[in-house]
């Protein structure tokens, strides 16, 4: 008679490793379906949204294009920034800093051909960023 050979220790199988990559390919596909179904619109922080209402509104105080402007600033503003720029150009939007529903943003422009760094503020609203003062 004989008889069976005996497994050699320390052999492994490939279950461990099956597993993990099954793991790895179910959060991929959450991953892959999360970002297909959400809004590219939650996928923007506060303090991008508001620097974009400052490149807005620069570009509106550049084309003085009034309504434009109107339409991106607090209701009832009375120290419009850039109200009486005949030429301005943004140059950088140096740092955001949103606390809640408001925001200061230090920007950098050239203004009537003289660059200068300004602190504006911002509020959030009816749910959009508007210039509130400089």
């Amino acid at each position: 008679m004989s008889t069976p050979e005996p497994e050699p220790a320390g052999r492994t199988t490939a279950a461990p490793f099956l597993a993990a990559a099954a793991v790895v390919a179910v959060v991929a596909i959450v991953v892959a379906v999360l970002s297909l179904t959400r809004s590219p619109e939650d996928n923007v922080s506060e303090n991008q949204r508001v620097g974009t209402v400052v490149a807005e509104y620069v570009e509106a105080a550049g084309q003085n294009d009034g309504d434009r402007l109107a339409s991106l600033q607090c209701a009832g503003i009375t120290n419009a920034p850039l109200r009486d720029a005949e030429s301005v150009d943004l140059d950088t939007i140096d740092e955001v800093r949103v606390n809640g529903d408001a925001a200061e943003v230090d920007v950098t422009v050239t203004l009537d051909g003289s660059e200068q760094t300004l602190t504006w503020n911002a509020v959030r609203q009816d749910g959009a960023w508007k210039i509130c003062s400089s």
